[in-house]
């Protein structure tokens, strides 16, 4: 295989499948991110591919897989211009919160999807306080309180990251229970910042439009 450091001219993109989000997955609640890593030839194509990050769902993992292998690029080339084999990695995403549906995909997800999603996620990290422990949608979230409700917790130090990221558990905790209660209605209808939501949302689905 080529060293990185050989390449010139890195691979670039020409056609491949899009990475479907089997409805099999979305029905057990299963969700993330997978990583792939796989070798691209000197003619472009992709030789194999393998899991480097694994979603935690065989389903989607080969869904991933099963894309990658689509894939076709320009070669990557030598200082001589001479088309070499390269490794590349790339991630894979399954989430029924993100869309290119109008007006994004979090204000079109529902409670029951979240709730299917949450219940997954739950049996794979049990352990909401340990690294990774939280899923991507709720890292997010208390992010976006963290930065921007009332000013910014970072204002306050270490007592305003606290008293925002307790804030967050309890408002995390009642959507999870009333959207549970309430299957058919919108995640966006029983989150407290509804607003900074929507807006979120718009601005996502722009940048994947």
């Amino acid at each position: 295989m080529s060293d990185p450091a050989l390449v010139k001219v890195k691979p670039k993109f020409l056609s491949g499948d899009r990475a479907e989000f089997p409805a099999e997955a979305k029905a057990l609640g299963h969700h993330g991110t997978a990583v792939i890593e796989f070798v691209i030839d000197a003619t472009g194509a992709v030789t194999s591919a393998t899991i480097r990050t694994s979603t935690g769902s065989s389903i989607l993992d080969e869904a991933a897989l099963t894309t990658a292998k689509t894939a076709r690029f320009t070669p990557a080339r030598d200082g001589g211009g001479n088309p070499i084999p390269l490794k590349f990695v790339t991630g894979y995403e399954f989430y029924q919160s993100k869309s290119n549906m109008p007006g994004g995909g979090l204000v079109h997800y529902t409670c029951d999807a979240f709730t299917r999603e949450m219940d997954w996620w739950d049996t794979q990290h049990p352990d909401r306080t340990q690294k990774d422990g939280r899923d991507q949608l709720e890292t997010m979230l208390l992010g976006f309180r963290l930065m921007f409700q009332s000013g910014g917790a970072f204002a306050g130090g270490v007592d305003g990251v606290r008293k925002k990221s307790t804030e967050h558990d309890a408002a995390w905790s009642v959507v999870r229970k009333d959207c549970r209660a309430n299957p058919a209605d919108l995640f966006v209808d029983h989150f407290d910042m509804k607003d900074m939501l929507i807006r979120l949302s718009k601005v996502a689905s722009g940048q994947r439009n």
